[in-house]
C-alpha cells in the first residue's frame, strides 16, 4: 500500500468505535487512536506519554501486568478483559486483543468498550436469580417452597445414607389460624404467617431448613439427628418460640402450633412417606388440644 493511501486511511481513524493503542515495554502509551475518547473518556493527547496503569482499575493492575508480559514475549492475546477508570470516574469494562510488533518493539492492542454488554449481562443474571427465587420460595414469608424443600430433603437423605445418620421432619400447623384470619382479615393473617416463619427460623439450627408448603402449614428438615432427643428438642423449641405474644394491628395474639415429627428411615424412606407420617402425628397433637408435639 502506498504511503499516501495509508495517510488517507489514517484520516478516518476517528470513525473507529474501538481504540487502537500502541504501548512500549515500560507500559507507556506511545499512540492512541481518536476512538479513545469514546472508550476511555480521555483524548489521545491526554493518554500518550502516560503509563497505562494510570488508567487501569486498581483491582485489575496485577492481572493486566501479567497479560502485558505475555504479549511482550510474543504471545498473541485475544479476548482479555479488564477495567479502566474513565475521566469522569466511572468504570469501563474493556475487551482487548493485542500482539507484539517486533519491528516497532511495541505492543499493539485494540480496545473495545463492553460496559453496556456487561451491565446487560449483570441485569440478566439478576433477573434469572429473581425468577429462580420466585420459583423456589414462598412469596409471603420468603421461606423455601415445596419444590426447594423437597430438593433439600433429597440431598439430606442421600447424605444421611452415606454418613449413616438419621434426619427428621417436622410438620407444623398453626392453631386457630382460620379463626384469626376470618375475624380480622387476610392482612392480619398474612402478618401472622410472616411472624410464624420468622419464629420458626429463629428456633431451628443453622443446619436445618424450614419451608411453607401452603396455608398455615410449615415443615422443617432437621438434619443429622445425633441424639435420641434431638428431633423433639427442636420441635419443643419451636413450640416455645411460637407461643410468645405477637403484636398485631388489632391487638396482641398468642400463636401456638401443633407439630408432628417423623424420622428417616424409621418412619419412611421417601419424602412423601415422611410427610404423611409427620402430618398424621401433627393431627394427633391438634386433637389433643394443640400447642404440643406428637411423634
Amino acid at each position: 500500500m502506498k504511503q499516501t493511501a495509508f495517510a488517507d486511511i489514517a484520516d478516518y481513524m476517528d470513525l473507529l468505535l474501538d481504540a487502537i493503542c500502541v504501548v512500549d515495554k515500560s507500559n507507556t502509551f506511545r499512540y492512541v487512536s481518536p476512538g479513545a475518547k469514546r472508550v476511555f473518556g480521555y483524548s489521545p493527547h491526554e493518554m500518550v506519554g502516560r503509563s497505562m496503569f494510570d488508567f487501569v482499575h486498581p483491582d485489575d493492575k496485577n492481572t493486566t501486568g501479567q497479560v502485558a508480559e505475555k504479549v511482550n514475549t510474543g504471545d498473541e492475546v485475544l479476548h482479555f478483559e479488564n477495567r479502566y477508570i474513565r475521566k469522569d470516574g466511572s468504570t469501563a469494562h474493556i475487551l482487548w486483543s493485542a500482539r507484539w510488533s517486533d519491528r516497532d518493539q511495541m505492543r499493539v492492542g485494540v480496545a473495545r468498550d463492553v460496559t453496556k454488554q456487561k451491565q446487560l449481562e449483570a441485569e440478566r443474571e439478576e433477573l434469572i436469580k429473581r425468577l429462580e427465587q420466585m420459583a423456589l420460595t414462598d412469596a409471603l414469608t420468603g421461606l423455601p417452597n415445596r419444590v426447594l424443600f423437597y430438593d433439600r430433603v433429597k440431598t439430606a437423605t442421600a447424605r444421611a445414607q452415606r454418613d449413616g445418620v438419621e434426619i427428621g421432619l417436622l410438620y407444623l400447623d398453626l392453631d386457630h389460624f382460620k379463626h384469626i384470619n376470618d375475624t380480622y382479615g387476610h392482612a392480619t393473617g398474612d402478618s401472622l404467617l410472616k411472624a410464624a416463619g420468622e419464629r420458626i427460623l429463629g428456633a431451628i439450627r443453622a443446619t436445618d431448613s424450614a419451608a411453607r408448603i401452603g396455608g398455615d402449614e410449615f415443615v422443617v428438615l432437621v438434619d443429622a439427628i445425633d441424639t435420641p432427643n434431638a428431633l423433639s428438642a427442636v420441635a419443643e423449641k419451636i413450640c416455645h418460640a411460637m407461643s410468645k405474644p405477637l403484636k398485631l394491628p388489632h391487638g396482641e395474639e398468642h400463636i401456638t402450633a401443633s407439630i408432628g415429627t417423623a424420622r428417616w428411615p424409621e418412619n419412611g424412606s421417601t419424602i412423601e412417606e415422611l410427610l404423611q407420617y409427620a402430618d398424621h402425628a401433627m393431627y394427633r397433637a391438634k386433637r389433643s388440644g394443640g400447642n404440643r408435639v406428637a411423634t
